[in-house]
């Protein structure tokens, strides 16, 4: 997917939702304690446990290609305004692009927010695509402030 092609499916996307005022202040807080006070290790794992947990709670029905498993998430993303994805075989991974992601906070100065978010992400990715038969692995983010986030699964 091209960044203009992203760039143009995330302003859509944005265009019809946003981050609800009600949480904004709330999740910055939370970021800048997370960063100011957690253990970096143990604070990850707490955000990807936290990613399973979601993705447990939205749980997907099986499906047999990745363009109908990004459909199914596409849905779940849609109705909690998380975004949305894309998903592509490579050689020896997935490859999971994540749009118009919700982690752009009115009150997130030092821009604390988007690295967590990144970590969620990677739980609810990594265990869709376990509960979807997949070997284990990891998914991992590339960059936690680009837009759109990239994600490799890899087993």
């Amino acid at each position: 997917m091209s960044a203009d092609d992203a760039r143009a499916r995330d302003l859509d996307y944005l265009n019809r939702r946003r981050v609800s005022p009600q949480w904004s202040p709330f999740l910055a807080a939370l970021a800048g304690e997370l960063t100011a006070v957690a253990d970096p290790t143990a604070a990850r794992r707490f955000l990807r446990a936290t990613g399973e947990r979601m993705a447990r709670r939205f749980a997907l029905p099986t499906v047999e290609t990745l363009d109908e498993l990004e459909a199914q998430l596409n849905v779940v993303l849609g109705g909690m305004d998380w975004g949305w994805t894309r998903l592509a075989a490579a050689d020896d991974h997935i490859l999971i692009t994540h749009g118009a992601c919700p982690n752009a906070l009115d009150d997130d100065d030092r821009r604390a927010w988007p690295p967590l978010m990144a970590e969620i992400l990677a739980g609810a990715y990594g265990a869709w695509l376990a509960a979807q038969g997949s070997p284990g692995g990891v998914t991992t983010c590339r960059d936690p402030s680009a837009s759109p986030l990239v994600f490799e699964h890899r087993v």
